[in-house]
């Protein structure tokens, strides 16, 4: 078979919904007060615009989209902000939906994409505070198609990147570490699947992929930088190793990978 693959990311950027997905609030306009706070905001656009956005527009292969999905209620300047930080990377498209049911609004912005010219099509996740290396996107289509094959084109086949680094805020300091985790992390976890599928990689927790789905894990690239913070909506834990390296190597790492150096990963204030 002549498979052609399109990639698809998404990010969902203050993104209100109806549910449990946000719970402890009574309405959704308790929801967005609280994700459309002007102090809350700016630590969101902080942390995007010193992880996530250069990951998207430092990839080595930018034939790819990636979804923000936008609350359509964010108040316009900070809309008109983050069009004017996005505007000069192709592959982002920002999607602004109503406050609605999680999952219903993600497939609805993935089925905005037109699929006309492939064979399948493999979507991933990460969130507006994490960083993708910059081989990324070319990794995950030289990947996909060939775990795909293992279990059979037409089914479904999950990819995790567990090998990574964990940034941790702690009082006064910023802590970097590289970590291999047990179980598929949700930074550029990715599904791969035939066009008529109608799902997704938000189809179930990134946690339970294998369980659903046959699963390839990749543990020998440095794939992403994951931040702990405040503003973290589950509570961050590690499944897996944290690994002893000195700063040096972490550093050559960074480099390699990120194309930046320790320190500028750490001074995001």
């Amino acid at each position: 078979m002549d498979l052609r693959n399109q990639v698809i990311g998404l990010i969902r950027f203050s993104f209100a919904t109806i549910g449990n997905f946000y719970p402890g609030f009574d309405t959704i306009e308790d929801m967005e007060a609280f994700l459309f706070a002007p102090d809350r905001l700016e630590r969101r656009f902080r942390l995007f615009e010193v992880y996530c956005l250069p990951s998207l527009a430092q990839q080595t292969d930018a034939d790819f989209t990636c979804i923000l999905l936008v609350g359509a209620n964010m108040p316009a300047e900070w809309k008109e902000r983050l069009r004017a930080l996005c505007a000069d990377v192709p592959a982002i498209r920002i999607t602004e939906a109503e406050p609605q049911h999680h999952y219903a609004g993600i497939r609805a912005a993935f089925a905005e994409i037109p699929t006309e010219g492939f064979t399948h099509r493999t979507t991933f996740r990460f969130d507006d505070d994490d960083a993708l290396d910059n081989g990324f996107i070319a990794r995950l289509k030289d990947v996909a198609p060939r775990a795909a094959a293992l279990g059979g084109i037409d089914n479904p086949t999950a990819i995790a990147h567990n090998l990574g680094f964990y940034l941790e805020r702690r009082d006064d300091k910023t802590l970097v570490y590289p970590t291999c985790e047990r179980t598929p992390i949700s930074v550029g976890a990715a599904l791969i699947a035939p066009v008529s599928w109608r799902d997704n990689i938000y189809k179930v927790d990134h946690r339970q992929l294998p369980q659903f789905f046959n699963a390839w894990s990749d543990t020998q690239h440095y794939a992403y930088v994951r931040t702990i913070h405040q503003d973290n909506k589950a509570n961050p834990h590690r499944t897996g190793e944290k690994l002893q390296l000195p700063n040096k190597e972490i550093d050559a790492i960074l480099r390699e990978n990120f194309g930046r150096k320790l320190g500028a990963f750490k001074h995001i204030d």
